[in-house]
């Protein structure tokens, strides 16, 4: 297996690519992925945009949907030629771009002073966002997916909290489960994170702890040549992070070979269909400048 330590990426796409290993999804990689539909079945792997029942990270906020128009304004199209029994419901959403079912975009994270390609951190502003690699540069994208089940695999609900998913489980994992990886797919690593989220009681606190990635699957990563990860917990990689190294995995993965990671799916549903193979479509809103974007992407079994 390759070395953990970050790797040159500027040589394998160019000194201006903001797309990182997005761009192994080639029109006839993509065509290849859509053979991965034998059933036909549909899985939304988003959560729902709500302020409650779903994990949010108190310092971004919880999701807000405030009403712009609706019913008991009776008259407010009359100067459009509206009749007053006559009206539209809509609304005004505050989503922050990193709670809930969300894509990072490769200006979320920064190490010694550079994002991916060696983009220097300073160029994101609180005005402008990101100069480089926002999310609007990441781009809907899709591809085959490989969905590795961790606790069907071992016979659990979930991983315990904590758990540090190591590159061997990942292995052992697709070998039972007899699904190949192939350059450029996207794998999805479902910890059953949200399982357990779900089963907590009214008011009772989720563990700061959570199941995910360590450090020693990025060699697992670089040996598939993955276009991304995707995983159900709240930050791909293990909580504590793995050696105490702070988003270890995501400077490894974002920063170092501009791998796009998608976090919070929900992957209960295809786990149940045991369906480790699909065809994954992702199209996060073009926000300018963005460092993320809530999605809801879409797995076809």
């Amino acid at each position: 297996m390759t070395d953990t330590a970050a790797r040159p990426t500027a040589a394998r796409w160019g000194t201006d690519d903001e797309r990182g290993a997005l761009n192994l999804l080639d029109p006839e990689t993509v065509l290849a992925a859509t053979r991965a539909c034998k059933t036909g079945v549909v899985y939304n792997l988003g959560l729902p945009v709500q302020r409650d029942g779903v994990p949010v990270f108190d310092y971004r906020g919880a999701p807000q949907r405030l009403t712009l128009t609706g019913a008991g304004e009776e008259g407010a199209f009359r100067e459009y030629g509206g009749a007053d029994d006559l009206g539209a419901n809509e609304d005004t959403l505050v989503i922050p771009a990193h709670n809930g079912t969300h894509m990072d975009a490769l200006s979320h994270v920064y190490a010694e002073g550079k994002m991916y390609n060696g983009f220097e951190a300073k160029t994101f502003t609180a005005r402008a966002g990101a100069a480089h690699c926002g999310i609007e540069k990441t781009g809907g994208f899709a591809a085959r997916a490989v969905m590795l089940d961790l606790p069907g695999h071992q016979g659990v609900d979930w991983l315990p909290p904590g758990t540090n998913i190591t590159g061997d489980d990942l292995e052992a994992c697709r070998a039972a489960q007899g699904v190949e990886i192939r350059k450029g797919d996207i794998v999805l690593v479902r910890t059953g994170w949200l399982d357990l989220f779900a089963s907590l009681g009214p008011g009772e606190p989720a563990p700061f702890e959570q199941p995910g990635v360590g450090m020693s699957t990025v060699p697992f990563f670089d040996d598939h040549d993955v276009a991304a990860v995707g995983a159900d917990n709240a930050a791909i990689e293990c909580i504590p992070f793995d050696d105490n190294k702070f988003l270890a995995v995501h400077i490894a993965l974002l920063v170092n070979r501009g791998v796009t990671l998608v976090e919070h799916l929900v992957l209960s549903k295809m786990a149940a269909d045991r369906c480790h193979e699909a065809l994954f479509v992702a199209a996060p809103l073009l926000v300018t400048g963005a460092s993320g974007c809530p999605v809801n992407p879409i797995a076809i079994g």
